[in-house]
């Protein structure tokens, strides 16, 4: 690795990008979507189309931080980070090859989408919230192993198609979005609309809001001005949680200092 792929990396990279996709990791990781050290998140660089900065391998989501990413390009060659990939990178670059649009890939395994995923059944909006996914989401289907070849990555990008999220059977989900913040929110509505139909076929047999209605209300609902007041809710949520952890840290640098 060279000084000048680091110094080119980290001019286009910048502090925004890998703290906005930090936080993404840490507040899909505490609303359900830690699995232990699996999971990934990344996000395309702006000014360079075929870069992208991605969730190192060896922790969990909620612990990520701006030092655990990664920078790859699309040829699958690290340009700098002190943590190795995941294994299914190919996931990551085939979609942002096959969608000019998507700048975030999100690819979890939260409980209750991946227990979904094994049913073959179609989502319903049974909530609000679940008219998102009004239209039904593909599945991916070809294999139910990780996605480490470019060849399998491929196919998931073809099942993904245009939408905004693919299922993957007995394995767990891909969403993707235009900006961190969508895809975000999409993939943590996406595991809530799911928990809210199981809960709702717990209690009976559920009723949904027909399509008409629900396109009506998701323009409503999903404007990017709504989008973006949903994410700072849930940034301040991990705030909170994570405010203990902060003032710990804060006094522990507080003791040292005293101690030098």
């Amino acid at each position: 690795m060279s000084n000048k792929n680091l110094s080119i990396a980290e001019k286009h990279v910048g502090n925004e990008l890998k703290n906005k996709l930090a936080l993404a990791c840490r507040i899909l990781g505490t609303e359900g979507h830690d699995d232990l050290n699996l999971g990934h998140l990344s996000a395309r660089i702006p000014e360079r189309r075929d870069v992208m900065v991605m969730k190192g391998r060896g922790l969990c989501l909620s612990e990520i931080h701006e030092e655990d990413l990664v920078t790859i390009d699309f040829n699958y060659k690290k340009i700098e980070g002190k943590r190795e990939p995941h294994g299914e990178l190919p996931i990551h670059v085939e979609i942002y090859r096959q969608r000019e649009d998507v700048n975030c890939v999100v690819h979890t395994h939260p409980l209750y989408a991946t227990a979904f995923s094994a049913t073959g059944q179609v989502l319903r909006p049974v909530s609000n919230d679940g008219v998102m996914f009004a239209k039904p989401l593909p599945y991916f289907d070809l294999v139910t192993d990780l996605i480490v070849t470019p060849e399998l990555g491929q196919s998931l990008a073809e099942s993904l198609g245009d939408e905004k999220a693919v299922i993957l059977k007995n394995h767990g989900i891909v969403v993707v979005g235009e900006t961190i913040e969508k895809a975000t929110m999409t993939a943590y509505l996406l595991e809530k609309t799911v928990k809210t139909l199981f809960v709702a076929k717990v209690l009976g047999e559920p009723t949904w809001t027909g399509d008409e209605e629900a396109e009506q209300k998701a323009t409503r609902i999903f404007t990017e001005a709504k989008t973006n007041a949903k994410w700072q809710t849930l940034v301040r949520q991990l705030e909170y949680r994570e405010r203990p952890l902060r003032i710990l840290e804060a006094l522990e640098r507080h003791l040292l200092k005293k101690t030098v």
